[in-house]
């Protein structure tokens, strides 16, 4: 099967490339995809069978104890806030009570893998679901299954938005401005999000495409994540310039690219993607995720509008 062209394909396949782009610097010409891709294949696979959080973390459970998801089916290395969200599900089997909510807790896994989540929702719910309060509230509790403090859930929400701002045909300045200020609108009104809004005041500068490279800092903190990447996306003019500038980032610029890639391969589309990064074997675990998903219709929402 050919892949179609769509965001859930698109968007996937930039992922996977930036995490494998990431994982070549890492590891060299033999690496394999990490768990950002892993899980997000899970979260896609659990999602094509409908909206049931105890089936994501089932999922994210035989990732961690099986290896499902990875390429060479072995068990992988899982951060500390993932980890310790399915540990504490394996003991309770409750996905409400799984997801780390201390401060600590604001990594980036969430957000990372979180892309095909706001498209299903955008399917479900209609290109407003921004705007519908059951619609960001299932935004949160997929996330919140293992990042469950209000950082990093106003993280996941503004990117939800920005990526409903270019599903809906906005230029990427266009979307930032209208995620930025829909974000703050939208957490304001709600006192458990309020107080952390002032953890994305970088964000909410004037020119903040242009600041100085100097002034980032990638690494595998949620808010760091989020602006290194809208940053990189702003400057760059196709997906093989987004992962080669942010591979020049302060910090730990491989923690970022595997959004870089989700975005930009939303952005940009197959045509633009490497095709041989991935080896017959790996591309046919992800056709087959895939496959699925494009089968339950419950990922088909309007296409983006491709960058010119």
């Amino acid at each position: 099967m050919t892949l179609p062209d769509n965001p859930l394909i698109n968007s996937t396949l930039g992922l996977i490339n930036g995490d494998l782009f990431a994982q070549k610097i890492i590891m060299g010409d033999s690496s394999q995809w990490s768990s950002d891709s892993s899980l997000t294949l899970a979260t896609i696979d659990s999602l094509s069978n409908g909206y049931i959080l105890t089936d994501i973390m089932t999922q994210f459970t035989y990732w961690y104890t099986t290896g499902a998801y990875t390429a060479d089916g072995a068990p992988q290395h899982a951060g500390d806030v993932t980890r310790m969200a399915i540990e504490n599900f394996r003991q309770t089997q409750d996905p409400f009570t799984s997801g780390g909510r201390d401060e600590s807790d604001n990594a980036n896994g969430a957000l990372l893998r979180i892309t095909p989540v706001v498209l299903y929702l955008q399917a479900t719910y209609g290109e407003d679901f921004i705007k519908d309060d059951p619609a960001m509230l299932t935004l949160h509790q997929v996330g919140g299954l293992t990042h469950n403090h209000p950082r990093s859930l106003i993280a996941i929400g503004l990117y939800a938005m920005l990526l409903n701002g270019l599903l809906s045909g906005m230029s990427l300045p266009a979307a930032f401005d209208f995620a930025i200020s829909n974000s703050y609108e939208y957490y304001a009104k709600h006192a458990v999000f309020a107080d952390e809004l002032v953890a994305f005041e970088a964000l909410n500068t004037p020119d903040f495409e242009n600041m100085p490279i100097e002034s980032l800092h990638a690494s595998g903190y949620v808010v760091d994540t989020l602006a290194a990447t809208i940053w990189v996306l702003l400057n760059s003019q196709n997906y093989e310039d987004a992962l080669t500038l942010a591979a020049g980032l302060p910090g730990e610029p491989t923690r970022i690219m595997p959004l870089v890639g989700a975005v930009a391969g939303l952005m940009y589309r197959q045509a633009q993607l490497p095709t041989t990064w991935l080896n017959a074997h790996e591309l046919t675990i992800v056709t087959r995720v895939l496959e699925k998903a494009e089968q339950s219709g419950r990922f088909s929402c309007p296409d983006t509008h491709p960058v010119e």
